[in-house]
């Protein structure tokens, strides 16, 4: 998609999307119903907030951030209805929820302010847009051998199914197997890891493409990404559909998992 500048119809993280990824975003980013979380609403307000449940798709579970907690879920018109101080309430738990992106917006609003909405909350969650239009051809060739797929995906979002692809499954399939699109668990990334890569120790081969980088959070597997060559490294945020496979330096991505939580290994992915 990010190679055939014909059938570009807006760019966002300077990454060049379809115009039908941009009628799926709209769906994923305002739907007609939307959920909001009722748990941290002091008592006397929740209880003037109907109760209402509905099975969320990825793609909204990742827009709201519906990772804990209990919801409801209300039409614009359903949520305007509600008392003014109601609606503050709700909408304060949503904006402390969603952070550090900036507030998902109704239908109406959307309509009345275009997909710019969209492309803005996109990139309020990211500090960077993706530079793989700056990797030279040589690099790309140079990488062919240990990552056959990293050109085809740097500079990309998921599409097919929007929120299901993450960091483990974007650094297995860019040595060739078929996972773009599905999630990859920490077992199976650790099962691979084991089966296909050495681990090296120092920077020595920062430059080289090929070495799978890993963070461990409190002894389990956080994080990872792949260097593809000359300082370049390609990675993905997280399994949502706003998150791109995006390309950035070696330098950016260790820095921003700088945590003290956190500890980094290298593996080299063996040639066979």
């Amino acid at each position: 998609m990010s190679d055939d500048r014909s059938s570009i119809f807006a760019e966002v993280l300077g990454i060049g999307v379809d115009e039908p990824l941009v009628e799926r975003w709209r769906d994923w980013f305002a739907p007609t119903v939307q959920p909001f979380r009722t748990d941290l609403l002091p008592a006397d307000v929740a209880a003037e907030v109907p109760a209402i449940e509905r099975r969320p798709t990825p793609e909204w579970a990742d827009t709201y951030s519906m990772y804990g907690g209990t919801w409801t879920w209300l039409s614009e018109d359903e949520f305007t209805k509600l008392r003014p101080s109601v609606r503050r309430s709700l909408l304060a738990v949503r904006r402390r929820t969603v952070r550090p992106k900036s507030m998902p917006a109704w239908p109406s609003e959307l309509a009345r302010s275009g997909d710019e909405l969209i492309y803005n909350w996109i990139e309020s969650g990211t500090v960077r847009p993706s530079r793989h239009h700056e990797v030279s051809g040589a690099v790309w060739r140079r990488a062919q051998t240990r990552l056959p797929d990293a050109e085809r995906l740097a500079g990309t979002f998921p599409s097919a199914d929007g929120s299901r692809a993450n960091c483990f499954s974007t650094v297995l399939a860019s040595t060739g197997l078929e996972v773009s699109d599905v999630q990859i668990g920490v077992d199976t990334f650790r099962d691979w890891l084991d089966e296909h890569t050495e681990v090296v120790t120092g920077t020595a081969h920062d430059d080289d493409p090929g070495v799978v980088f890993v963070w461990a959070e409190h002894g389990e597997l956080a994080h990872a990404t792949v260097t593809i060559g000359d300082g370049w490294m390609l990675g993905k945020g997280s399994q949502a559909w706003s998150s791109p496979r995006f390309v950035h330096t070696v330098r950016n991505f260790v820095d921003s998992w700088r945590y003290p939580t956190t500890r980094l290994s290298r593996h080299l992915i063996s040639v066979r």
